[in-house]
């Protein structure tokens, strides 16, 4: 079981971009949001990225790494993490650094 909840609904992913921090790399955006009871995290890959199987593959990838991190401690946050164009082709050590300078800093 994932330490963190998912952010489903069209109106969680508008409140973390409304009151949420920025934190931009290269490859990867994170919005982070003071959270309530648990942390939530959400996911945006576009088409742009690739297609499907790139896109679920980024996801499942991100995912894996996220599972590292102590998400299940207060504070808690809600995250939106936004994928850019070329983040598909990374190797999963490249996007580990990616996830760690952006989500890293911003939690």
């Amino acid at each position: 079981m994932r330490a963190y909840g998912s952010l489903r609904r069209r109106n969680e992913f508008a409140r973390v971009h409304r009151r949420g921090r920025r934190r931009s790399g290269s490859f990867l955006t994170c919005l982070v949001a003071d959270g309530r009871e648990r942390t939530r995290v959400g996911f945006s890959v576009s088409t742009a990225v690739g297609g499907a199987v790139v896109r679920n593959r980024l996801r499942r990838r991100i995912k894996a790494i996220l599972d590292r991190y102590p998400l299940d401690r207060a504070p808690f946050v809600d995250l939106v993490v936004i994928a850019r164009p070329g983040a598909g082709e990374l190797s999963f050590g490249e996007l580990c650094g990616e996830i760690e300078r952006t989500f890293g800093a911003g939690a």
